[in-house]
């Protein structure tokens, strides 16, 4: 297969419009930790595009193989990493409340439109605990990126009980009645597929619902919050560069 180039206008900005190497600005150190939000949402939604785009999907009717336990893995593996980088980005915005209503960054966000800066409020209110709606939601983030997405020595003893539940205690169907795993002479023929499992069963047991309700949950309030970030911070960091003093 024909190997693809990234194709995009390139513009560029004089790095001292940016950040000055003599002045200390804080707005414009927020506005750097955006860009790199909104670059590491870039990559997983480019991976988790590339994967899915490449091999062929599965579902739970499928017979158990090496590919099946991959592609719900790596599957798995997006969820949980967009969680943490969702928790990472409110506790970000709920640090820096002090900035988000100061002059500077409200006139930043004035030359964007309505669309967006309801957007933007939304996820302000997330972060700060101001949404009744998705304050649940926003308690799974941090339960999640607390327990499993992020810090791996605290992780042991809510695993432990995912994996557990999911070999132990839950009806066996073919996916769960033996552990299952690969090790290969690279890393590409090799997984801990029992590991996913449990990873799996955690996020689902979170929210305590159902296989298919997890799903839903995940399809609808997660991606849409990603898709709020991705939109917003791409237009607010327009407005910004391109009304950066000369």
């Amino acid at each position: 297969m024909e190997k693809q180039k990234f194709a995009g206008e390139l513009k560029h900005i004089e790095a001292n419009r940016i950040i000055k190497e003599n002045k200390n600005d804080s707005i414009d150190n927020f506005f750097l930790v955006l860009a790199v939000v909104y670059n590491d949402l870039k990559g997983m939604v480019l991976f988790e595009k590339l994967v899915f785009d490449t091999y062929e999907p599965v579902s739970m009717n499928d017979e158990i193989s090496f590919h099946m336990g991959e592609y719900g893995g790596i599957f798995t593996q997006t969820r949980k990493i967009f969680i943490s980088y969702l928790r990472e980005f409110f506790e970000f915005l709920k640090e820096n409340e002090q900035i988000l209503s100061s002059t500077e960054f409200k006139g930043v966000l004035s030359k964007t439109n309505k669309d967006i800066t309801i957007r933007w409020n939304n996820l302000v209110d997330i972060a700060l605990n101001k949404s009744k709606d998705t304050s649940d939601f926003t308690n799974y983030l941090v339960r999640v990126r607390n327990n499993v997405a992020s810090h791996y020595y605290q992780s042991g003893k809510e695993l432990r009980k995912a994996f557990c539940n999911i070999f132990f205690k839950k009806e066996k169907v073919e996916q769960n009645k033996l552990a299952y795993y690969a090790i290969g002479e690279n890393m590409e023929k090799t997984r801990f597929f029992y590991a996913d499992a449990a990873v799996q069963e955690y996020l689902r047991s979170t929210i305590n619902d159902t296989e298919k309700g997890f799903e839903v949950k995940y399809k609808t309030e997660l991606s849409a919050i990603i898709d709020n970030m991705n939109w917003t911070i791409l237009r607010l960091l327009k407005a910004y560069l391109k009304n950066r003093p000369k």
